[in-house]
């Protein structure tokens, strides 16, 4: 199949000017496609699309732009066998990760569609006889969408089906290294008859992309999934323009299992969590913090599951753990464990790279992590966990806060007590309880600290593409 991905400008797909890079399989390390890059005009051009069509489209009925929201998740879900192929060459997914996130994806477009009608203000009282104040939403504008490739289908499908609802037009750059995944999803908008300009697709060299992009007056908000560090840069860049940030970053999510937990449970729940998609996400459940009645079952529980997986091409029937995204991944990975191990750290299963083409390393477990091996400190985005016994809460909330990461955290408890102490005292702003704690299109969900700002999700991942006016009027 045809991988190769262009850039959508105000409605026509054409040829980036500034060169061309090529799509490599993490599987084989080999090139399958090419992703072409836009110059400095190109960008502009695509900003200034977006420009032309915002006030038309934010003229639209919120039923009118939810129904293209809406037919764009059918064809989704119509060509999802299709898409699911791409992904899995290009970002390394099993056949079953990328199904689920394309399905994710649909439902995603397919409830903002319906948000797009349910977005209303407020009629709040005047201070005068026959007069009333209105609190009126009103989108904002232009906005500028960057995004990842570790979840790219699911992250675009967040961004644009929210700032589309809200009436917003949207210039989106998506990574490079998963760049058909994002031509399918906007070829599927451009299919469910989204106006010229509305939707623009840009690919380029990240940093000078986003320097240009920001420095435009005519950018009102920002919407970014991606590391710390980035995040950083680009709120320093939308600062002059006081652009609107909307950022969720990176994340290192704890996992406290308390004394009676039930061990099989706790590894059947995080396991596809934790080696899904390679473990790289910023929700993955990775630093175990067992109390020291249960540390050795947990240790030996995920020991047994990591071994179960069966590494190889996402294209293979027989998969169920598929590579990283690429050879910085791989260096990463190693590095980090090398590093834990130097510091005192057991390697209980895995630690090594496979000696066969493409980016595969294997599941991971390490006990007797040492507290300032970069492993607890640093996102490893990749299929390794750690194990750390705990003796009591407050040891166990003092390591599971330690860090600049505040997204994901999960408990495991059967006290009442406990999780209610551990929930109040974690500094996360997403808790699973017994459970993992994916992000829903339903409900609103945003960094903290370091974690990122703003929300995505629901009413208020809407809203926050949109300015509430206040009018305030009285009779003539």
């Amino acid at each position: 199949m045809n991988i190769d991905a262009h850039l959508l400008i105000d409605g026509q797909w054409e040829v980036g000017k500034s060169g061309l890079q090529p799509n490599i399989d993490p599987g084989t390390g080999e090139a399958v496609g090419v992703v072409t890059l836009a110059d400095t005009a190109q960008v502009q051009a695509a900003l200034e699309s977006a420009h032309r069509a915002s006030s038309t489209w934010g003229m639209q009925p919120g039923q009118a732009r939810g129904a293209i929201l809406k037919k764009a998740s059918a064809l989704l879900a119509d060509r999802i066998q299709e898409v699911a192929k791409g992904l899995v060459q290009e970002s390394g997914k099993t056949q079953a990760d990328a199904i689920s996130e394309l399905r994710r994806t649909i439902e995603t477009l397919a409830w903002n569609g319906e948000e797009a009608s349910r977005i209303s203000g407020k009629v709040h009282q005047g201070l005068v006889v026959g007069s009333a104040r209105l609190s009126v939403p009103t989108p904002l504008g232009v906005v500028i969408a960057i995004t990842p490739w570790n979840f790219p289908a699911v992250v675009i499908g967040r961004k644009l089906g929210a700032a589309l609802a809200a009436g917003c037009t949207v210039v989106l750059k998506a990574s490079e290294f998963t760049p058909y995944t994002a031509r399918a999803i906007v070829q599927a908008l451009v299919d469910a008859g989204m106006p010229d300009g509305v939707v623009n697709l840009i690919f380029g060299e990240p940093a000078a992309v986003s320097r240009q992009l920001m420095a435009s007056s005519l950018v009102k908000a920002v919407s970014f999934t991606g590391s710390t560090s980035v995040g950083k840069q680009l709120a320093a860049l939308a600062a002059p323009n006081l652009i609107r940030p909307i950022f969720e970053l990176g994340g290192h999510a704890p996992v406290i299992v308390w004394k009676g937990a039930d061990i099989e449970n706790v590894v059947r729940v995080t396991a596809p969590a934790k080696f899904g998609s390679a473990g790289q996400s910023c929700v993955a459940p990775t630093r175990f913090l067992a109390h020291h009645s249960i540390h050795d079952a947990l240790v030996d529980a995920l020991v047994a599951k990591a071994r179960t997986y069966k590494l190889g091409h996402g294209g293979e029937h027989t998969t169920t753990l598929g590579p990283v995204a690429h050879a910085g991944r791989v260096a990463s990975f190693l590095h980090l464990v090398e590093d834990a191990v130097a510091k005192g750290a057991v390697i209980n299963t895995g630690g090594k790279r496979l000696e066969r083409s493409g980016f595969y390393v294997e599941p991971t477990v390490l006990s007797s992590v040492s507290r300032d091996a970069e492993i607890l400190l640093e996102e490893p985005f990749g299929p390794v966990a750690t194990v750390q016994s705990v003796g009591t809460i407050d040891h166990a909330i003092e390591l599971a806060n330690a860090g600049e990461y505040s997204f994901a955290a999960y408990v495991f408890t059967d006290s009442i007590s406990v999780r209610d102490e551990l929930v109040h005292r974690l500094n996360a702003s997403n808790i699973g309880v017994n459970q993992t704690a994916f992000s829903q299109p339903d409900v609103p969900l945003g960094g903290l600290g370091n974690s990122g700002y703003g929300y995505e999700g629901g009413t208020e991942g809407v809203l926050a593409y949109m300015h509430l006016r206040l009018i305030s009027q009285s009779p003539a």
